[in-house]
C-alpha cells in the first residue's frame, strides 16, 4: 500500500493517483486509512502527487542532460543570441523566413525554428562561445520547413 506518505508535524497527507482511485471504495484499506487519519487529525491536508520531474533528459541521439535542454529556448533568447554573433544577418535572414513561413502557414512555428535554431547551432548549450571565432555554413530555412512537413505528412 506505499502509495501515500504521512507527515504529522506538517499533517499533510499526500496520495498518489492509484490510493485515490483506491479510496473511492468505501471498504478498501485506502478508505479505512483516510476516515482514521481525518477523526485524528482535524487539520490535516490531503495532497495528490501528479508527477515526478525527470532527473536526466535524454536526446534522440543519446545525449543526456540533467536538465530540458530546450527550457528558455524562446524567440527572444534565439533572437538575442543570434545578434550577437558576427554575421547575424545571414542568419537573422533565414529565421525571419522561417518565422514569416509559420505564420503564412498559420501554425505554431517555433517547432520549425527550434529545429532550424538547432542544426544550425548544434553546440549552443555545450559551448556557446565556439560560434564568435568559428562561423557555420547557414542552414537552409526552407529545408527544414520541407523536412517538417514531410514528417508531419507521414504521421497523418
Amino acid at each position: 500500500m506505499e502509495r501515500y506518505t504521512f507527515n504529522p508535524v506538517a499533517k499533510t497527507l499526500v496520495i498518489t493517483a492509484a490510493f485515490a482511485k483506491a479510496m473511492q471504495n468505501i471498504e478498501s484499506e485506502e478508505y479505512a486509512l483516510y476516515t482514521q487519519l481525518m477523526a485524528d487529525i482535524p487539520n490535516l491536508t490531503v495532497i495528490r502527487k501528479t508527477h515526478k520531474t525527470p532527473s536526466k533528459y535524454q536526446t534522440k541521439n543519446g545525449e543526456t542532460f540533467k536538465c530540458n535542454q530546450f527550457k528558455n529556448l524562446t524567440y527572444k533568447n534565439m533572437e538575442t543570441f543570434i545578434m550577437g554573433l558576427p554575421s547575424a544577418e545571414a542568419y537573422m535572414n533565414e529565421y525571419l523566413f522561417l518565422k514569416n513561413y509559420a505564420a503564412e502557414v498559420q501554425t505554431n512555428g517555433y517547432t520549425i525554428i527550434r529545429r532550424w535554431f538547432v542544426a544550425q547551432f548544434p553546440d549552443f548549450r555545450k559551448n556557446p562561445l565556439v560560434y564568435l571565432t568559428n562561423q557555420p555554413a547557414v542552414v537552409s530555412g526552407a529545408e527544414v520547413a520541407e523536412q517538417y512537413e514531410a514528417e508531419m505528412a507521414e504521421v497523418a
